[in-house]
């Protein structure tokens, strides 16, 4: 009980202040809308949101799109504790749709949890118009997350292999954080899940450290938000390396006028 309700507050307020500093991920939760007004720029006629869950994005892209469409598999949307349901219950890699259905597809923080991404790539390939627009976000440092159905990352070269089988064409593809951010993003993200589990523990013996430790968490998080926007603003000053540890991908994918 206490779990499900944390997890309420948890998403209330995760949607009410995600993106401001006090949030432990506000970073990742940044990163997330910009993919979203990135498709906005795309954004026309016929829309499907893939692995949609609680369809949080549908009132972002009514006014661009004609229709929208939300997608999602059976066994996932039942974990959702939400009385927002998907339009469409099904497997990504075997979408319900003709082909040249739709003028963009959506697949925000989804490749993470399907085991075969090549397949749902090449299915949403399949599904988009000549000419339509794919959009992927997706992390690459993250921890592992609703298990089971967490199943891998994904490198770039494997992001534009798997856009490549698809008869699509890579429109932009941008790494997103820096080794500086990825490591106080890690450890907000660790503080977070560790008084989860304590949480989970119930009355046990080590539930009883939960507010000692949630009380050294919060300025720790705070220091850690406030050195992540530092970081941000002093990376313009500084040459421009390879970045060898992103947080997260944006793709942007064209498909073939002839496919």
């Amino acid at each position: 009980m206490i779990k499900k309700i944390m997890k309420k507050v948890w998403i209330s307020f995760s949607e009410k202040l995600g993106t401001s500093i006090i949030h432990p991920q506000f970073l990742l939760i940044k990163f997330q809308k910009e993919g979203i007004e990135t498709a906005k720029k795309y954004a026309k006629g016929k829309l499907l949101d893939i692995g949609c869950g609680r369809m949080p994005y549908r009132k972002a892209f009514l006014p661009f799109v004609d229709s929208y469409t939300g997608v999602d598999h059976p066994e996932i949307s039942s974990l959702y504790s939400s009385d927002i349901k998907p339009d469409v219950l099904a497997d990504a890699k075997e979408l319900p749709f003709p082909k040249n259905t739709f003028d963009i597809a959506l697949m925000f923080q989804v490749l993470e949890h399907v085991d075969s991404p090549d397949k749902v790539i090449k299915e949403a390939g399949r599904i988009l118009k000549p000419n339509g627009i794919l959009i992927i976000t997706v992390p690459f440092f993250y921890p592992l997350h609703d298990m089971p159905h967490d199943w891998g990352r994904y490198t770039s070269t494997a992001l534009k292999s798997y856009v490549k089988e698809a008869s699509l064409n890579i429109v932009k593809i941008k790494a997103n954080g820096s080794f500086f951010q990825f490591w106080l993003q890690s450890l907000n993200t660790f503080l977070v899940k560790r008084i989860n589990d304590m949480l989970s523990d119930k009355l046990s013996f080590k539930s009883a450290f939960i507010v000692p430790v949630a009380v050294i968490s919060v300025p720790i998080i705070l220091v850690n938000n406030l050195l992540i926007v530092l970081v941000g603003l002093l990376s313009g000053v500084f040459p421009e390396y390879p970045n060898y540890f992103p947080l997260d991908y944006l793709v942007v994918a064209k498909k073939t006028s002839k496919a």
